[in-house]
């Protein structure tokens, strides 16, 4: 499958030629940038170093560029260390040796949407092609050895026929992590303990704080969500599917959060990198209704990434039931983004349909 071959920049061009190797500047202090530093983008970008230009490979948004012995290190800022050299500059036209390449896959990168969300998004957006290149992409990623990442809100574990199909694609190998919070896990979990342990869970379109401690309270008591599911309290789930399967999941705090399974990373940087760590591999990033997480898992997801010694497009979904929210992703400037405005039921449905029930 064509996943959009990228094309290098023309190099003979003479601006390219003879701009001038970009300046950098060592910190002084751990975690304080040099004045003028160069803050990354989500696009391709290039930089000058000894008479060559180097691709940031992993280029995301809130972070500056580190040379290290002619290569290109992405960090984020408190992790910027004393010594290290960070680029200067605040242009992107080649003229302080940093190159902002837009036209690297030219189906999906027009200069005019620089910083721009391509197409907006609503209701009546027909959206049966949409489905079709992403059960083509899926495939094509689980066949090649891709990594799909999942983004998920907690409204996803409400319904359990949803609960099933999601269980189901982590079975088949269509979800090689999940970034999540604390409720998302505690609901799914609540509704996969035995009917005579949690009544009320199964009833109710939501698990409210008394269900939410006890289910907290049950997993915690059992030793963690991996020991409660090889224990076989939780008798059915996604989280039950991912543990069995060994699909790693990252869940992320809130300020929200009254009482958290183990599993949640309270320090919220610690949780950023164990999210980073899964973004940076990612080869598409599926994000369900879940607004701040999809965000926060969007600009650090790079938009392209070098796979196999090729440079490839990331492709990142968006799904909801609310313009707004799909839309969000876009307006903070991520790149490659397209999104369904649906209900994230069936759209699992119709994922789980079309991958499981009729490969």
């Amino acid at each position: 499958m064509n996943t959009n071959e990228f094309i290098q920049p023309d190099f003979t061009q003479e601006f390219l030629q003879n701009a001038p190797d970009c300046q950098t500047e060592t910190v002084e202090k751990d975690g304080v940038a040099p004045d003028h530093y160069h803050a990354m983008s989500i696009y391709p970008e290039y930089f000058k170093i000894d008479g060559n230009w180097v691709l940031a490979t992993e280029s995301r948004m809130d972070t500056v560029a580190v040379v290290r012995n002619g290569s290109l290190v992405m960090l984020e800022f408190r992790n910027l260390k004393k010594g290290d050299a960070v680029v200067l500059g605040r242009t992107e036209d080649a003229s302080e040796g940093i190159y902002l390449y837009t036209e690297g896959f030219p189906s999906t990168m027009k200069e005019s949407d620089k910083f721009a969300f391509r197409s907006g998004r609503s209701r009546e957006t027909a959206f049966s092609k949409d489905y079709d290149e992403l059960y083509e992409l899926m495939r094509n990623e689980k066949e090649t050895g891709g990594h799909i990442v999942w983004v998920v809100g907690p409204s996803l574990s409400y319904d359990d026929r949803t609960r099933k199909h999601m269980a189901e694609l982590v079975k088949e190998g269509y979800v090689n992590a999940m970034l999540a919070s604390n409720s998302t896990a505690v609901v799914d979990l609540a509704r996969g303990l035995p009917k005579e342990e949690n009544q009320t869970a199964k009833k109710r379109y939501y698990v409210d704080s008394i269900i939410e401690y006890d289910t907290v309270r049950r997993i915690r008591l059992h030793g963690g969500i991996a020991q409660s599911v090889e224990k076989g309290l939780v008798k059915d789930g996604y989280f039950k599917a991912m543990v069995e399967n060994k699909v790693p999941f990252v869940l992320s705090p809130s300020i929200r959060d009254r009482y958290n399974l183990e599993e949640v990373i309270d320090n919220v940087y610690e949780a950023q990198d164990q999210m980073r760590a899964h973004t940076r591999k990612a080869t598409m990033l599926i994000c369900l209704s879940s607004v701040l997480n999809t965000i926060a898992s969007g600009n650090m997801t790079p938009s392209y990434m070098e796979k196999d010694g090729k440079i490839r497009p990331v492709h990142i979904y968006t799904v909801d039931l609310q313009e707004f929210s799909v839309n969000k992703l876009s307006d903070r400037g991520s790149l490659e983004v397209k999104s369904l405005v649906t209900n994230i039921h069936d759209f699992v449905e119709n994922v789980a349909t079309a991958l499981v029930h009729r490969s």
